[in-house]
C-alpha cells in the first residue's frame, strides 16, 4: 500500500468501484452455477468460494468507513486492528468455512449490496476525508496509523475484484481443457 497514488475524490471512488464490479460480474456471468460450485483451486476454493470472500471484505471495508467494528461485520472476532498482526490466511479460510452453505447467486446478490454499501458510507464522508489514515476509522478513532482509507476502499472493492478475477478465470480456463 506505499504507492503513491494520486487521491480521488468520492465521485472518482465511486465511477472506480462500480467500473471494477461491472468488470467482474460481466466475466462470472459467463460461468454455470455448476462451474462456480464443482472445481477448486489449489487453495480449495470454489468460484463461489472468492465471491463470498469479496463480499465479507467489502463488508468490513462498509462497517470501516461507518466507523464500526470492521471484523464483526465481517463475522470474525478479532481483537487487533492492526494489520501485521493478521494472519490473512487463517481468516480468509475462516470466511470461506462460514459461507460454503450459500449458492453462487446470493453470492453474486452480497458483493453488489456489500459494495453499495460501501458507497452509503462514502455519502457521509468529505473528499478530503478520503485521505484520513485508516486507524482514524478505528477506534478511538485517533490513530495516525495505516494508509489513506482510499486505498483500504480501492484494495478491498475494485483492485480486489480484479485480484481475484484473474485467479477465477485460471480456474475456470483450467475447465477447458480436455478431461
Amino acid at each position: 500500500m506505499s504507492e503513491v497514488h494520486k487521491v480521488p475524490t468520492k465521485q472518482e471512488m465511486r465511477v472506480e468501484m462500480e467500473a471494477g464490479l461491472a468488470r467482474f460480474l460481466a466475466a462470472i456471468d459467463q460461468f454455470s452455477e455448476a462451474q462456480m460450485l464443482i472445481h477448486r483451486d489449489a487453495a480449495g476454493w470454489t468460484v463461489r468460494d472468492h465471491l463470498t470472500h469479496l463480499a465479507v471484505w467489502a463488508d468490513g471495508i462498509a462497517a470501516l468507513l461507518r466507523r464500526e467494528d470492521r471484523w464483526a461485520a465481517m463475522g470474525l472476532a478479532i481483537q487487533s486492528s492492526d494489520y501485521a498482526d493478521l494472519d490473512f490466511d487463517a481468516v480468509n479460510e475462516q470466511i470461506a468455512r462460514q459461507h460454503r452453505d450459500i449458492s453462487p447467486e446470493e453470492a453474486r446478490t452480497w458483493i453488489i449490496a456489500a459494495q453499495q454499501r460501501i458507497a452509503t458510507a462514502l455519502n457521509d464522508l468529505s473528499d478530503a476525508d478520503l485521505v484520513l489514515p485508516y486507524d482514524q476509522f478505528v477506534p478511538p478513532f485517533t490513530g495516525q496509523g495505516g494508509a489513506p482509507i482510499f486505498e483500504y476502499i480501492r484494495i478491498n472493492t475494485s483492485h480486489h475484484y480484479d485480484e481475484h478475477l484473474g485467479w477465477i478465470q485460471v480456474l475456470i480456463g483450467d475447465l477447458s481443457a480436455p478431461e
